[in-house]
């Protein structure tokens, strides 16, 4: 894979992932990134964004009591 920004080469590594919801910082570990070896970039493929949004989407769920079984 090539940078979007540099065109430098890209490497797939395992970085982690911080957010904050509902005033709490949760920590994803091991989201599968791309960096660029040049300048640092980092690109997050679209089908592991929506993963990510899916986890988050169901924990908000999960902590409003509205979870349908």
């Amino acid at each position: 894979m090539e940078c979007l920004y540099c065109k430098g080469p890209m490497v797939e590594e395992l970085m982690d992932y911080v957010v904050k919801r509902n005033g709490v910082e949760l920590r994803l570990e091991d989201i599968p990134t791309w960096v660029c070896e040049r300048c640092d970039a980092t690109l997050v493929e679209d089908d592991v964004i929506e993963a990510v949004e899916d986890m988050l989407d169901h924990l908000d769920t999960v902590t409003a009591g509205t979870e349908e079984e």
